[in-house]
C-alpha cells in the first residue's frame, strides 16, 4: 500500500495600511477569517488535496509588503518550514500571474527547491455557497484604492475641519483628538506630533 503524497500549503496577501490591515496570523484559519484572499488560497489548496487524496503536512498565511519580493522575516519563515518537512513535500500555492498577470509571489518559491513547488491557477471557487473569482475580487480591490488615492483632498479637508478652533492645543494633544476621532491619516497611520506638523506644513493655506 502506497503512501500519500505529502503538501505543504503556502498563502499571502498584501497589508491595507488606510483600513487597519496590516498584521496576519501565521496560522492560516485565523488568517482566513482575516481576510478573503487567504480564505481563497487555503481552500483551494485544500480541495486539490483532497482531489488527489494527499495529506497536508503544514499550512502557512504570510503578510508581504509588495508583489514581487518578500520580507527578510517571511524567508526566515519559509526556510524554517523547508527544513521541518518531510523531504518529499510537495510546496503548494496558488498562481495569481496566471489571473491576467496580476499579483506575482516568486519570492515564496525561494529557498524551495523548483522540482518541489506546484503552483494552482487562480479559478473560481465556492465559498460560503457563493462563487468567488480572484480576477473579480482583485479587480474590485483595485478601484477601492483608486477611490481611496483620490479622497485625499477630501480627508484633507476633514482634518482641517476637525481642528477648527483648536489652534491653543498643543502637537501632541491634536494627535490626539484626531485620533480620538478614529480620523487618522491618509495612509492610516495613527497622528503624532511629527507626521500632524508636516501634515499641516504641506497643507495650502
Amino acid at each position: 500500500m502506497s503512501l500519500k503524497k505529502s503538501y505543504v500549503a503556502l498563502a499571502w496577501t498584501r497589508p491595507v495600511p488606510w483600513l487597519g490591515f496590516d498584521r496576519l496570523s501565521l496560522d492560516i484559519d485565523v488568517a482566513a477569517t482575516q481576510s478573503r484572499t487567504i480564505r481563497y488560497q487555503r481552500d483551494l489548496i485544500r480541495q486539490y488535496v483532497r482531489e488527489v487524496q494527499g495529506v497536508l503536512e503544514k499550512e502557512i498565511a504570510l503578510l508581504e509588503l509588495a508583489p514581487d519580493r518578500a520580507t527578510p522575516e517571511s524567508l526566515k519563515i519559509l526556510e524554517h518550514l523547508v527544513r521541518q518537512c518531510s523531504p518529499q513535500a510537495m510546496f503548494l500555492s496558488v498562481d495569481f500571474t496566471a489571473a491576467q498577470g496580476w499579483r506575482p509571489q516568486p519570492a515564496l518559491r525561494r529557498g524551495v527547491p523548483v522540482e518541489r513547488c506546484l503552483a494552482l491557477a487562480p479559478d473560481p471557487l465556492l465559498m460560503d455557497g457563493k462563487r468567488f473569482d480572484p480576477q473579480a475580487h482583485f479587480r474590485a480591490w483595485r478601484q477601492k484604492e483608486k477611490a481611496h488615492v483620490q479622497s485625499r483632498p477630501e480627508h484633507r479637508q476633514a482634518v482641517l475641519q476637525a481642528l477648527t478652533g483648536q489652534q491653543g492645543l498643543s502637537w501632541p494633544k491634536k494627535a490626539d483628538l484626531l485620533n480620538a476621532q478614529d480620523l487618522r491619516a491618509h495612509g492610516g497611520k495613527p497622528w503624532t506630533a511629527d507626521n500632524l506638523r508636516k501634515f499641516l506644513a504641506l497643507t495650502p493655506k
